[in-house]
């Protein structure tokens, strides 16, 4: 990979740990759509480094689901568990982001929080050294 490519995807893992973080201080502050928006570009931008480590280059949302899927879910190199995560968390965020009267269950939040960090986390172990 060439340092571009490399700092390219050291990017999209930092916008991924800035993302959850606000979404973290935005649900402490009741702020509870735009915390589910953040969360799922926490897991989107995360995605993105990662299928951009392996010279996949995703141009939309749905093209990064679908690489997703057919790359890391389908083949049970992440836990399907993600799969749903990522597609819960993509639904939410374009219901609170585009509906008029969204529902997020603001209790569901805290767990979406830890799930979402994991599912990052397991993005950083699969990408191991290539990053160094």
């Amino acid at each position: 990979m060439d340092d571009k490519t490399k700092d390219y995807v050291k990017y999209k893992l930092q916008k991924a740990a800035i993302s959850m973080k606000e979404a973290r201080l935005l649900y402490e502050n009741a702020l509870h759509e735009t915390a589910v928006s953040r969360l799922y570009y926490a897991a989107f931008y995360a995605a993105n480094a990662l299928l951009t480590n392996v010279g996949l280059n995703p141009k939309t949302h749905t093209g990064t689901k679908s690489l997703l899927n057919k790359e890391y879910f389908l083949p049970g190199r992440l836990d399907n568990s993600y799969a749903e995560l990522y597609t819960m968390l993509m639904a939410k965020r374009h219901e609170a982001d585009y509906e008029n009267f969204a529902f997020i269950d603001e209790q569901q939040i805290p767990l979406w929080i830890e799930k979402t960090q994991n599912f990052i986390n397991e993005i950083e172990k699969l990408m191991g050294d290539s990053l160094i």
